[in-house]
């Protein structure tokens, strides 16, 4: 059967990754990956290629043609990083940009078209791989103005043998006990109160988590994390607001909620 143990990589394990850093700190990581050749790699952020790569039909794709195409491919990735600070650009995201660029050097091409179509194959799968790698469906919803802000670290990208759960485990030794709760459900978020604890006589605190057990934890700060797939009310409902406001908030940046990470 198939295991998911969730995610396992560090992208640009380096000296200035606190997360490889920290893997490295705790014995997480082998000989190879801790190496200063690992470390020293610039990928520029591209996937390396496969060492081998099959068409539907279950053919084998010429080494020669892919690396060709990644070349391609990646050579205008590149590009779109030059307009972060241009006043204007030609289109407004990465996909377009990319699709525009492609469709001009096809007219350049000379082959059979089978041929063709078999590089436009190839690219396709960048486009998708590019996609995983962005974090969305379509690079069509990339803006291209922004897109150089990405930077890189150096270093072949490696993995954890038990996957990030083994670097959260020794993080959690290391702090006092029940300083992280699991399995309260949280309720509701009180904002903008005066609430007391009594651990912290004379304390007053603006903002009180509640939870469906009845427990109160009253805090100077909340940090709210919920995936994307919550619907606007559900996220409104907890954050103790009415629907309206809780659209209001979104429009003005008041809260920042983002999804967990999979990844660091």
């Amino acid at each position: 059967g198939v295991v998911e143990v969730g995610a396992h990589w560090i992208h640009g394990p380096s000296r200035g990754n606190p997360v490889f850093q920290l893997a490295a700190e705790y014995g997480l990581l082998g000989e190879k990956e801790l190496s200063e050749e690992n470390q020293l790699v610039e990928t520029g952020g591209h996937v390396g290629l496969p060492s081998v790569s099959y068409a539907s039909s279950g053919a084998r794709v010429s080494l020669q043609l892919v690396a060709e195409m990644a070349t391609l491919f990646y050579g205008l990735i590149d590009q779109t990083r030059e307009f972060l600070h241009a006043a204007e650009t030609p289109v407004p995201s990465v996909g377009e940009y990319l699709k525009k660029e492609i469709g001009q050097h096809v007219t350049s091409w000379t082959e059979d078209e089978e041929t063709r179509k078999l590089k436009l194959a190839v690219l396709n799968s960048f486009f998708n791989l590019e996609c995983c790698v962005s974090g969305t469906h379509s690079m069509d919803l990339v803006a291209l103005a922004p897109f150089g802000e990405y930077t890189v670290l150096p270093g072949l990208d490696c993995t954890f043998s038990k996957g990030y759960q083994g670097l959260t485990n020794c993080m959690m030794a290391s702090l006092p006990e029940d300083t992280v709760v699991f399995e309260k459900p949280v309720k509701t978020i009180h904002w903008n109160g005066s609430f007391q604890e009594a651990a912290f006589p004379g304390e007053t605190f603006p903002v009180s988590v509640e939870c469906e057990d009845g427990d109160q934890f009253p805090v100077h700060h909340v940090i709210v994390t919920v995936p994307l797939g919550l619907s606007t009310f559900s996220v409104g409902s907890l954050l103790g607001l009415s629907l309206s406001s809780w659209r209001l908030c979104r429009m003005k940046k008041y809260f920042c909620v983002s999804p967990k990470c999979s990844e660091e």
